[in-house]
């Protein structure tokens, strides 16, 4: 069965083997924007970002971010001219491809979602390599809609943008 949980920092080495795990998996590295050491560390301050995991028999799975504060966001705000200042990205999904089509991504959102409506956000916004199918079906679960496909330095993406 699997359970939900918030993620701190004590599952720092747990999600640092699932990124590894994930990552060195991919077919198509550019699927994903890979995390710098700084960001890592960020993932656990709460009053920058929300981190859920996707736990089975107490390991980690999967996971989902929920950013709060950062300058991707003031960089997707301003590709999509966006004035609100309560705007917060859900990103970082990484499930085990074993794990893959078991609604865990649909899950984590949904638990972030909630978390951004309770801290009175107004915005969500996403961004998915547009070839990226299964991503791309888990944001627009969200009923989240595609408002631009651009260019982030070397990685295209679709942005998504959900109102609460």
């Amino acid at each position: 069965m699997i359970t939900y949980k918030k993620i701190n920092v004590d599952n720092r080495q747990e999600l640092i083997e699932l990124m590894e795990n994930v990552l060195n998996k991919l077919e198509r590295k550019e699927f994903f924007i890979p995390f710098t050491e700084n960001e890592i560390e960020e993932l656990f301050q709460e009053n920058n970002t929300i981190s859920y995991g996707a736990f089975h028999n107490e390991k980690l799975v999967g996971t989902a971010q929920l950013y709060l504060e950062d300058n991707f966001i003031k960089n997707i705000k301003k590709e999509i001219n966006l004035v609100s200042d309560k705007v917060a990205e859900l990103g970082g999904y990484l499930v085990l491809e074993e794990y893959r089509n078991e609604g865990i991504l649909k899950e984590l959102e949904k638990r972030l979602i909630k978390e951004a409506k309770e801290k009175d956000y107004e915005y969500i916004v996403v961004t998915v390599h547009p070839d990226n199918l299964p991503s791309n079906k888990a944001v627009e679960f969200t009923g989240a809609k595609i408002v631009k496909t651009t260019k982030f330095g070397e990685y295209l993406r679709n942005i998504y943008l959900l109102k609460l």
